[in-house]
């Protein structure tokens, strides 16, 4: 996908002085578009996909002490949410502390319910808004919007 000048993205910079462009939500529906019909993966591989490799990355900011860290993914009904949803999974399948705090649980996609459920057999818990203010979490995973 060609990105047009006129986008209203912005760019950013990573520690290593690289500039990065974000896309926009029509950008990004254009991609998946791309990706699910012109290239292969269907929503469930791009899901886990991208919750595997969210899971990973949380697991390096606590640095060494990952294992001792206190985790809060917050997750929408939407696609971004089933990611964050897997990537809840994933640490939770490593014996972390995990709490999963779902903004509209009736609302849930198809593949991020399916997502809710497969988590639900791990030794995740998830709570509810109104929980969250006991948690003191060393990591949240902000996975609400797109």
């Amino acid at each position: 996908m060609k990105r047009t000048t006129d986008s209203q993205a912005p760019w950013f910079t990573t520690a290593a002085g690289r500039e990065v462009p974000s896309v926009t939500a029509e950008e990004m529906r254009e991609i998946d578009r791309i990706a699910m019909h012109e290239t292969g993966p269907n929503l469930f591989q791009m899901m886990e996909n991208a919750g595997r490799n969210l899971a990973s990355l949380a697991i390096e900011l606590p640095d060494a002490e990952w294992s001792d860290a206190a985790y809060v993914v917050l997750a929408g009904p939407g696609g971004n949410g089933g990611g964050g949803i897997c990537a809840a999974r994933h640490l939770a399948n490593r014996g972390l502390y995990v709490r999963l705090c779902l903004t509209d649980p009736a609302a849930l996609g198809e593949v991020p319910a399916f997502q809710r459920k497969v988590f639900q057999s791990t030794f995740g818990q998830e709570i509810s808004p109104a929980q969250l203010a006991r948690e003191h979490p060393n990591v949240v995973l902000d996975a609400v919007f797109g």
